[in-house]
């Protein structure tokens, strides 16, 4: 009886566990949507202008590497 107490017992640690999971994805997704909605509406908070800082870096070191011939035709 005992072990099938422990039994059930790790069972819903587990579903909690999972059911935690699958909810701390989802508002990751959910915040991730909301910035990149906030970045193409013209948004201008820390992190949409992190986000074109570091865009705009990377743009420039492809740039740099490839002898100022972009792949995108941005740069």
């Amino acid at each position: 009886m005992l072990s099938l107490t422990r039994l059930l017992l790790r069972f819903v640690w587990l579903a909690l566990f999972v059911l935690g999971v699958k909810q701390a994805i989802e508002m990751v997704q959910g915040g991730t949507d909301l910035l990149i909605e906030r970045l193409e509406s013209g948004g201008d908070g820390p992190m949409e202008t992190t986000l074109s800082q570091l865009h705009a870096a990377l743009h420039r070191r492809q740039a740099y590497e490839s002898g100022g011939v972009d792949p995108f035709g941005e740069m």
